[in-house]
């Protein structure tokens, strides 16, 4: 059932995103150089990037958002914040990519207490050096890239609808990992005491598991949960599962 519902979600979020990106309200006004802009902006916990440009994030003292790039296209990045998200994209949807187009060579760099979630939708990248706390979300649609240098929670979901690949090292005592379509969960740096799996497509995923975990594959996509992990699985297609 948990294959089917993410197969049905893929449609969806590329028509939710879509609409986000062509908003052509402007966003926070932004000071500094030419080349740099920062903007005014805190209280925020989660992240959410749209588009092609790529977003570097480091837990911190204190809230900071700063933009590098060419002035023509810093003038069309739009930074906002919904809630307690930060959003990044851009005005009319200027530079948002599905696929893995050229970027514009706009970086974001935040600086943030604390980060609960992260997504993206298109063709850029986000890397976040630690997270740390209960929980924590990940989402990709689309070709961009997610990046975690050092996971710490309790609970950890990560999901990919399309082709971006995520790279993740750390801990959680819980782990779920879902992917619809051709990206990649590698994970095998992250240690869980147990963990939930759902491909539907070709997309693989990795972790070292030491308990049970829940394995459903339909497709191509092969799982590797390491020897320690206790599978119970349900398969269709000719992925392979590997447990202990």
């Amino acid at each position: 059932m948990r294959l089917f519902t993410l197969i049905a979600a893929l449609p969806l979020a590329a028509c939710s995103y879509g609409s986000d990106a062509a908003d052509s309200k402007p966003g926070l006004p932004g000071s500094g150089s030419s080349t740099t802009r920062t903007f005014a902006v805190t209280d925020f916990d989660q992240v959410d990037l749209r588009g092609s440009d790529d977003v570097d994030i480091r837990v911190g003292t204190g809230f900071s958002v700063r933009a590098e790039g060419a002035s023509e296209e810093l003038d069309k990045l739009k930074i906002e914040k919904v809630g307690s998200t930060l959003k990044v994209g851009r005005i009319n949807g200027t530079g948002f990519n599905w696929g893995g187009g050229k970027h514009n060579g706009v970086k974001v760099f935040v600086t943030m207490p604390r980060i609960a979630q992260a997504g993206i939708a298109g063709s850029g990248n986000l890397a976040i050096d630690r997270v740390e706390g209960q929980s924590f979300t990940g989402e990709t649609a689309g070709s961009g890239n997610l990046a975690v240098a050092a996971l710490n929670v309790q609970t950890a979901k990560f999901s990919i609808a399309g082709s971006g690949n995520m790279s993740l090292t750390g801990t959680a005592k819980q782990l779920s990992m879902e992917i619809a379509g051709s990206g990649d969960i590698d994970a095998g740096g992250v240690k869980a005491e147990g963990a939930s799996v759902s491909i539907a497509g070709s997309g693989s995923a990795k972790a070292d598991v030491a308990g049970p975990a829940d394995v459903s594959v339909m497709g191509s996509g092969d799982v590797d949960l390491g020897k320690g992990a206790k599978c119970k699985t349900s398969k269709m297609g000719s992925g392979e599962v590997r447990c202990g």
